[in-house]
């Protein structure tokens, strides 16, 4: 949990002790082991879940019913288990913890409770919630690239210093392209993009 307090107060130095005591009283810390599920598609679950150390994707089904990646979480992003912040209407995905995971989970009523009378917490919603709207911007921008290649580099340009902490399978997930695919178009990258002295 202190380190969710150090990335706080880069953001919000003056983080009051009221702010410190709602997390500390009112949330839960839960650990994950590798690939175990967080929540299914259709159970409920109603917390506000930062991601304290680890990384978790989140499943939504397309129309042929097959699991499509459409969220990342790495350290001090968010997810709810609901549609949103402000509703205890459940949301139709599902999460699984991709490498060993550690969260920090507050009931939902009490983050949107929280994000109303403690300007520290809703600062540091907005934070987090901007790395989310740069997440979609990347999907967006991923989705109007006919090749893989294309796909490819758009993803280093936009998510490079992320992309080199990441395992390789959820990227070509995030990238609908096979594994074959990824391995190509990474190695075409490396040879255009990337000098004999540097590393990927």
């Amino acid at each position: 949990m202190e380190r969710l307090f150090t990335y706080w107060t880069k953001h919000c130095p003056a983080l009051g002790a009221d702010t410190r005591s709602l997390v500390r009283d009112r949330s839960k810390v839960r650990r994950y082991a590798k690939q175990q599920v967080i929540k299914l598609e259709t159970e409920r679950f109603p917390f506000f879940c930062i991601v304290l150390s680890g990384l978790v994707a989140g499943y939504r089904r397309n129309s042929h019913g097959s699991p499509l990646l459409c969220e990342l979480m790495q350290p001090m992003d968010y997810f709810t288990g609901t549609k949103h912040p402000f509703t205890p209407r459940l949301r139709q995905a599902e999460y699984t913890a991709l490498e060993k995971t550690e969260l920090l989970l507050l009931p939902v009523a009490e983050a949107r409770e929280a994000q109303l009378r403690l300007p520290a917490f809703a600062e540091l919603v907005q934070v987090m919630k901007q790395r989310k709207i740069n997440f979609l911007e990347l999907l967006i921008a991923l989705d109007s690239e006919d090749t893989c290649y294309a796909r490819y580099c758009v993803y280093m340009a936009q998510y490079g210093s992320q992309a080199i902490r990441l395992p390789d399978a959820p990227q070509w997930q995030l990238l609908r392209m096979s594994r074959a695919s990824f391995y190509r178009a990474k190695a075409k990258y490396l040879r255009h993009f990337v000098s004999p002295g540097e590393t990927s």
